[in-house]
């Protein structure tokens, strides 16, 4: 590295090649923009080493100042550290003025332990805006002929500013790095949770198409069987009448198939819903649930619940069918409280179980990453999304509280539904 003879008559030639340099570095690498900076208090002021001592907290509570970059005779020290309360950057700091120290080791007698000895040393505090971290620029002659003047004070208090622009600088990257990586995990996140979600939500549909065959053929098949055999023993049998028992036989399969499959068609989209709104629905699911399953349920409507949009019913309908069936299938709860509680912002529906609750690892994964691994509280949350709402579940071992709360468009009417 070629020193700049700054004091041979030409500061003004010195300062604008290493304006030049800053320009250079700023462009083509600003990380280093620091150490460049460092290198140039070498340069400009033909001094031995140049230092950026920056003041932090360690671990254990201590204020100290790190060497974060250095340039010349002590680069080999780089991160090393001097106290805050008992070290030359320390009375620059205290002092808020550039001091100027010759053989600094005698009062900090640690700074004996370099390589080297120091004939003087130049500190210059930083100038920090706001949280800017506070530290000191300085440089070091370890020869007896070189010694610093005001030339040199001047030159580095320039660069003190352009430091503290720099860190300035390079603290924003940071910080929109860092934001950046934190939205870039959220999306993965958000991908991967909504990937398992769709395979989840493929199962769900096998599963629940499974459940529907089984029934068809267990219930509607059964009678529907039935049924074949004793029209069979009608059809060309002369020595066979059709007796008043025979008839009734029929009748009677013919009225179960009819009301399996009105149960079957009323669990898929229950017409209710269309026609008289979410309250009326909702009573015909929570009492069937009851006769269903033996858990007691408990609902709670406004008395006078007007119709609501016709999307915000039918999402509130999934919510009330997915926890119900999450109730009955892994809380162990004997019981479940459902509450519905409309005002002019917005609807809210809770549902409450005093089972066993929610295990934690899967609760902080939902509440992580939107999903626990299954369809439920996942799509749940996928369906109140879409309507702007929110979704929360607090559980513990003792029941789990699911609070659904969807906002109403300010131009709909809870008079009529959407």
């Amino acid at each position: 590295m070629n020193w700049i003879p700054v004091h041979s008559g030409l500061p003004v030639v010195a300062e604008s090649k290493a304006l030049r340099q800053l320009s250079q570095a700023m462009a083509a690498s600003p990380d280093e923009l620091i150490q460049t900076l460092i290198e140039l208090g070498v340069q400009l002021c033909r001094a031995d080493t140049c230092g950026l001592s920056l003041l932090e907290t360690t671990p254990e509570g201590d204020r100290i100042f790190r060497w974060t970059n250095l340039a010349g005779t002590l680069s080999a020290h780089v991160g090393g550290v001097t106290p805050r309360d008992f070290s030359p950057c320390g009375v620059c700091l205290d002092r808020h003025a550039p001091q100027l120290l010759e053989y600094p080791s005698r009062l900090f007698q640690y700074l004996n332990g370099v390589d080297v000895p120091i004939v003087e040393a130049l500190i210059i505090p930083l100038v920090p805006i706001g949280d800017d971290p506070l530290g000191t620029i300085w440089i070091l002659s370890h020869h007896e002929e070189r010694r610093f003047d005001s030339e040199d004070v001047r030159m580095m208090t320039s660069l003190a500013e352009f430091t503290s622009t720099a860190l300035r600088l390079l603290r924003s990257k940071e910080v929109e790095r860092a934001a950046r990586m934190e939205a870039e995990a959220q999306v993965a996140q958000r991908t991967s949770a909504l990937r398992r979600l769709s395979i989840s939500l493929l199962q769900s549909q096998d599963e629940e198409r499974r459940r529907i065959a089984r029934e068809l053929h267990d219930s509607v098949g059964q009678y529907l069987t039935g049924l074949k055999l004793n029209l069979s023993r009608l059809n060309g049998a002369e020595h066979q009448p059709l007796t008043p028992e025979l008839l009734a036989e029929c009748l009677h399969a013919v009225d179960e198939c009819l009301t399996e499959t009105r149960t079957i068609s009323y669990l898929l989209h229950p017409p209710l819903l269309d026609e008289a709104g979410f309250a009326s629905a909702a009573r015909w699911y929570v009492n069937g649930f009851t006769e269903r399953t033996g858990i007691r349920a408990r609902l709670d409507l406004p008395p006078e619940l007007s119709r609501l949009p016709r999307g915000i019913e039918l999402t509130l309908f999934r919510i009330l069918q997915e926890s119900l069936t999450n109730v009955n299938r892994h809380s162990g709860s004997q019981a479940v409280e459902i509450h519905l509680n409309v005002d002019a912002e917005g609807v809210t529906l809770q549902v409450s179980d005093f089972g066993h609750g929610i295990p934690a690892e899967k609760l902080e994964r939902f509440r992580q990453m939107g999903t626990t691994g299954g369809v439920g509280l996942g799509g749940m949350m996928e369906r109140i999304a879409d309507l702007g709402g929110e979704l929360k579940v607090q559980s513990n071992g003792h029941g789990t509280v699911l609070t659904a709360t969807i906002p109403l468009p300010l131009t709909g009417s809870l008079n009529s539904a959407a």
